[in-house]
């Protein structure tokens, strides 16, 4: 009888600890993925103050969202090999934070499973004028900030689709003499080619802190969902067989 007494009082026990166990799995398997990471690094900025009276946006990402980190490799393999929809992006871009929601929207509207993401915030070179000439900023760390090999090989694969990187300064402009990608820049790829590639959100909108509009979100969406059907539906000019 005490054997099953204590059987009794341990089953329910052992019951809820597997049950719990298999909930934390469930929770650290989440945690490990693209999309959660995601979620956590864009939302960490939610509501911040950048300067003054300008603050972040607040973003309520899906853990479900369809982004897949990549490196530069996999981007410009994609880029001249294969399909797909890039974003180039950074948490602290107020533009991408603007675009993203669109974006995303946009991709469960068409069944997207897969936007392949770059962070390229210290990817990038950067300029300053001084005494009238270019000279290379000056990180936090006391380092010229000269781009990455891989951002230079990025720029030279979509060279065709980008413009030249221009510094203006005190009512002059001082050409680098290289293109820029600036962000966001989200890229149309389908079997090898570019079909276009969308910079910042819509013309409209002034400044990437102010809120869009209901008629700047639907001009957005129908540029990113343009390319998409785009995308999907591909001509075949073969006479025999595609």
């Amino acid at each position: 009888m005490k054997k099953e007494k204590i059987l009794l009082i341990c089953l329910p026990i052992l019951c809820a600890l597997a049950a719990i166990i298999g909930y934390l799995k469930v929770i650290n398997k989440d945690s490990d993925t693209d999309a959660f990471k995601f979620k956590e690094e864009y939302e960490a900025l939610n509501g911040t103050t950048v300067y003054e009276n300008l603050k972040y946006s607040t973003l309520n990402i899906s853990e479900n969202n369809p982004i897949k980190y990549s490196s530069y490799d996999e981007i410009i393999d994609i880029i001249e090999n294969k399909s797909g929809i890039i974003y180039l992006g950074f948490p602290g871009c107020p533009w991408c934070r603007s675009a993203l929601p669109i974006l995303f929207d946009v991709a469960k509207d068409n069944d997207i499973k897969t936007i392949y993401y770059l962070n390229i915030l210290n990817e990038r070179d950067s300029y300053v004028v001084q005494d009238g000439e270019l000279a290379y900023e000056i990180d936090k760390d006391d380092n010229e900030k000269k781009g990455t090999k891989g951002y230079f090989k990025l720029l030279e694969v979509l060279d065709e689709h980008l413009t030249d990187y221009i510094i203006s300064y005190d009512d002059k402009e001082y050409k680098t003499g290289e293109k820029r990608i600036y962000a966001p820049t989200v890229i149309f790829v389908r079997n090898g080619k570019v079909l276009g590639l969308h910079v910042s959100t819509v013309e409209s909108q002034k400044s990437g802190f102010d809120k869009m509009t209901d008629e700047q979100k639907e001009e957005l969406y129908g540029i990113y969902e343009d390319y998409i059907l785009e995308m999907e539906n591909s001509t075949c000019s073969s006479d025999s067989a595609c």
